[in-house]
């Protein structure tokens, strides 16, 4: 099984080196033809790959180096929309009002009168129209 490893190493290493010469843009391929990249990749093990994946990450480097800029910010709105007080109050008309907490109320001066509190209806009370006359125990 060890007498394999060497040739299963470079098989993975041509095979990794081919396909990403492969997918590499014609413009981004390091100082040599893609078509002659192959031919040193297919035809000289160990060497071939390990020289054009290092070539290539090299090469990648130093475009984004050159090239890389941060994109251009839109200014005047959010980055999301959980920090836009206009998205946020637009949810309100969809909350549960049963769910959600209520705003305490504003106090009143002690100086000024409360305003009346409606009278409380009674709990137990038979023949009134609110309550069920008879109780349904789930037996029929």
């Amino acid at each position: 099984m060890v007498r394999f490893l060497p040739f299963l190493i470079s098989l993975v290493l041509t095979v990794y080196a081919l396909f990403s010469c492969i997918q590499t843009p014609d413009e981004d391929v390091p100082h040599l033809p893609k078509l002659l990249w192959i031919v040193l990749i297919v035809f000289v093990p160990f060497a071939g790959p390990i020289v054009w994946l290092l070539m290539s990450r090299a090469h990648l480097n130093r475009q984004e180096s050159v090239v890389r800029r941060e994109p251009p910010r839109p200014t005047g709105r959010p980055p999301a929309p959980d920090d836009d007080p206009d998205f946020l109050k637009s949810l309100d008309r969809y909350r549960d009002p049963r769910t959600t907490a209520k705003p305490p109320e504003p106090e009143v001066p002690a100086d000024e009168p409360k305003p009346p509190k409606p009278p409380k209806r009674p709990k137990d009370t038979k023949g009134s129209e609110d309550s069920p006359s008879e109780t349904d125990d789930g037996k029929a």
